[in-house]
């Protein structure tokens, strides 16, 4: 199963099999991917699947993929501080992109959508169709600040619905 969605995500990021698996390993020595049991494969969720798709789309090098993953999902919009926000504001990235993986799990495409995630910095763009660009940025940086040479894996949103829907 993991193999699957290894070649899920070279067939549609282009991101290699070896990568990916190599990730793999560094996320579930850091509890944050399930593993399986003897004789039997892990059994993981969509929240596994975007948290995957996230950790590869980082860039981070190995030893660093599990710190990169989790402060890239713990990104807040604009890096405010939501403290008194109402609840209709997704929290962090990790729950942005969890919304997302739902409407992709009962069907929306997600054509309208490119998911930017930021190498060497925690951010997650959400960039609409209509020039809406929603950033999400580690609390208490300077809002929708790009810095100089920024470098960023793009993920077209119907790329991201089929590997979600190819694993629901």
């Amino acid at each position: 199963m993991i193999g699957q969605l290894a070649n899920s995500i070279r067939q549609h990021l282009g991101i290699p099999v070896t990568r990916t698996l190599n990730v793999v390993r560094r996320l579930r020595e850091a509890g944050m991917f399930p593993s399986g049991g003897p004789g039997r494969g892990p059994e993981f969720t969509r929240s596994d699947i975007v948290t995957l798709i996230v950790a590869v789309a980082t860039g981070a090098k190995l030893e660093d993929v599990a710190a990169a993953t989790r402060a890239t999902l713990a990104t807040v919009p604009g890096g405010a501080n939501l403290a008194g926000a109402p609840l209709t504001i997704p929290r962090t990235a990790e729950i942005a992109l969890a919304v997302l993986a739902r409407q992709a799990a009962d069907g929306d495409d997600l054509d309208e959508l490119i998911i930017e995630i930021a190498h060497g910095e925690a951010e997650v763009a959400l960039i609409w169709s209509d020039g809406v660009t929603q950033r999400h940025q580690s609390p208490g940086a300077i809002a929708n600040h790009l810095p100089r040479g920024r470098v960023a894996t793009r993920i077209p949103g119907p790329a991201f619905a089929a590997i979600l829907r190819k694993f629901k």
